[in-house]
């Protein structure tokens, strides 16, 4: 199944979860010994591939263990910048939007006007 597919944050991390699951039995590990290369608690792995919420730093050992870091990358690549979009942020300083100012009710006077 595609993780883009799914819909709500519960089922995107059951299948990241099955998706653990399956590269540690692939490596042949046993869920004790993830816990252990990737300096996790036996039940932090148990929550993980049952797809509970779990730390993204024991997320990252767990695929550190794995050897899956590599796959990071393509979570959120490094975008190379445009250089023409480089030089149209240099030519705008940046602004502040203010509301406008509402008119006042009675225009200003001098104290010796009448």
């Amino acid at each position: 199944m595609k993780i883009s597919d799914l819909n709500t944050d519960t089922a995107i991390l059951a299948e990241l979860g099955q998706r653990i699951a399956r590269a540690r039995i692939d490596r042949q590990m046993t869920q004790a010994q993830l816990a252990k290369a990737a300096g996790v608690s036996k039940s932090t792995v148990e929550r993980l591939e049952n797809g509970a919420s779990v730390q993204l730093t024991n997320l990252i050992r767990c695929l550190r263990a794995l050897d899956k870091t590599a796959n990071l990358e393509s979570l959120l690549p490094d975008t190379p910048t445009n250089p023409i979009t480089l030089l149209e942020r240099q030519g705008k300083a940046p602004q502040r939007a203010r509301p406008a100012k509402p008119a006042p009710a009675k225009p200003w006077r001098w104290d010796d006007e009448s």
